[in-house]
């Protein structure tokens, strides 16, 4: 006789699912940003689509490094030391990315 054994269901999601989804998040918010202020700087509103533009650029840009942060916090939560301190060096490496690369 064979019975099939169903995984524990965690009230968590898993870390892949919300790593996920917040990427898709950041997507949207950036691309509905990014939408608008093109769509006003056709419109002749110049005032406020630069800003909207930037601030959807930088929320592009901000995305992957706030997946790396979610990252790090859930690995802590867990107590998975080990990936949680990749996620330490590799926001320590964007970080040197962001400071040495003003070209000053």
């Amino acid at each position: 006789m064979v019975v099939a054994i169903e995984p524990e269901e965690k009230a968590e999601h898993p870390i892949e699912l919300v790593l996920a989804r917040l990427l898709r998040l950041g997507s949207l918010v950036a691309a509905a940003l990014l939408a608008v202020g093109i769509a006003l700087m056709v419109l002749g509103h110049t005032g406020l689509a630069p800003k909207l533009i930037t601030a959807g650029l930088l929320v592009l840009l901000g995305t992957p490094v706030l997946r790396v942060v979610a990252a790090a916090v859930i690995f802590v939560k867990e107590r998975d030391w080990h990936f949680a301190l990749f996620s330490f060096v590799v926001l320590c490496a964007v970080a040197a990315g962001i400071y040495f690369g003003k070209g000053m």
